[in-house]
């Protein structure tokens, strides 16, 4: 009998313990045939300061990847830890065969800039982007023309158009947390327990955009990316949230505060 091979993908969550979208993107790929992700979360910083990741912290990413053979690497960027992203694609390059993808809001506001970095960027929303790659990659198939991809074909970009924003956010999955895939990397060693487990505040997204256009505001460059594609304010459904919240109390016996983590929260009175 032929074994079934899963394609390993590893997630990074650069700098910040609490990013929602690697913790979304990871069910959503666990949830499909012949893929096993793995998220390692290296670097924890509360602003958008850091200092430089010591050469233990690097060397033991590189172990990670070189252990997990990741087919390709999803790194998700802002701006302030462009430098560290860099590094990190470089180490993953020289140490495996895996594509770098960059995605987030660094490669949505500056794709031609990032581009020259990586494989693969995403611009806009990445779950429907990230799991198409995947099982297009799992299957052997031409990814060329995935929506929300450019791809790097050895100088030559590949630039493709936007898919709609996801309207039905109740259609995803909840942020991931305690996971047995997961790796922390900081205070040069690796970790498997997650953090958040033990905050005493427990943090909520209910919500996705904003409905202001405020010139100081990464909102001001995003809106007119998404111009014609949907609603850029989608809200999830009180049910929905009240679910995660006795999820996430379930997973860690006890949290004293829930933070909504939105753009923006009383816009709804109703809601």
């Amino acid at each position: 009998h032929k074994t079934e091979q899963n394609m390993t993908v590893v997630l990074v969550a650069l700098c910040r313990y609490q990013n929602f979208s690697i913790r979304i993107m990871h069910p959503l790929l666990e949830n499909i045939n012949g893929i096993k992700p793995y998220t390692i979360f290296f670097k924890n910083y509360d602003t958008n300061v850091f200092n430089v990741p010591s050469k233990t912290e690097e060397d033991l990413f590189v172990k990670q990847i070189i252990d997990l053979k990741p087919s390709f690497v999803g790194i998700s960027v802002i701006s302030p830890f462009v430098p560290i992203a860099k590094k990190l694609t470089k180490l993953i390059r020289d140490n495996s065969s895996a594509l770098v993808i960059w995605g987030g809001v660094h490669p949505t506001i500056s794709p031609e800039f990032s581009i020259k970095e990586a494989d693969i960027i995403c611009i806009g929303e990445g779950e429907g982007a990230i799991t198409d790659l995947a099982t297009h990659m799992r299957d052997g198939k031409d990814y060329s023309k995935v929506k929300n991809l450019w791809i790097n074909n050895s100088g030559k970009i590949i630039r493709n158009s936007m898919r709609p924003l996801i309207q039905n956010l109740d259609s995803l999955p909840f942020p991931s947390r305690g996971n047995d895939s997961f790796f922390f990397i900081n205070s040069n060693r690796v970790t498997r327990y997650d953090p958040t487990l033990s905050d005493s505040h427990m943090w909520i997204i209910s919500s996705r955009g904003c409905p202001f256009v405020c010139s100081f505001c990464v909102n001001s460059v995003l809106r007119p990316l998404y111009k014609d594609l949907g609603n850029f304010t989608r809200r999830r459904s009180v049910n929905n949230i009240i679910r995660e919240i006795k999820y996430n109390l379930d997973l860690s016996g006890h949290q004293d505060y829930v933070i909504f983590k939105d753009e923006v929260f009383g816009t709804e009175e109703s809601w």
